[in-house]
């Protein structure tokens, strides 16, 4: 997908900022949120990714409906819904918005988070019956 200049300039700016949230989202919770001019720097990179997030066309954002474009557009009531709100977003629009600055050189230096790996199940307790036999073949006994 071809993107205006202007667009381009406008995605540079939320992913950067972005990435300034998602490095303060690195961080442990209660270290950033303890600290007042941390969570000022988190506030003010959401808030520079909504302004960015305002002036992009509504194709792009139709195209990338992996980002919650409305809960960026909402400001956080408390520093926890912040917190989650950064964690959840900056990734996830950094993640989608890359490809589009392909061959930009201000994105070469950008970060790029992977995708959260898929959760394993947890395995299943061997039966009783089971474990006991294999202990006694260990011990040479049949």
């Amino acid at each position: 997908m071809a993107v205006a200049p202007r667009d381009k300039k406008t995605l540079l700016t939320l992913v950067e900022q972005a990435q300034l949230v998602y490095l303060l989202t690195r961080y442990p919770k209660k270290r950033v949120l303890d600290d007042p001019e941390d969570v000022t720097r988190l506030e003010g990179g959401l808030e520079g990714m909504r302004q960015a997030a305002k002036a992009l066309p509504s194709s792009i954002k139709t195209k990338h409906a992996m980002i919650p474009w409305d809960e960026l557009g909402e400001r956080p009531d408390t520093p926890d819904l912040l917190w989650r709100r950064a964690k959840r977003i900056a990734p996830t629009a950094i993640r989608e918005l890359m490809p589009l600055l392909e061959g930009e050189p201000e994105a070469a230096f950008f970060l790029k988070p992977e995708a959260p790996k898929p959760r394993k199940k947890a395995a299943k307790p061997a039966k009783r019956g089971a474990k006991a036999t294999k202990v006694l073949t260990q011990m040479g006994e049949d």
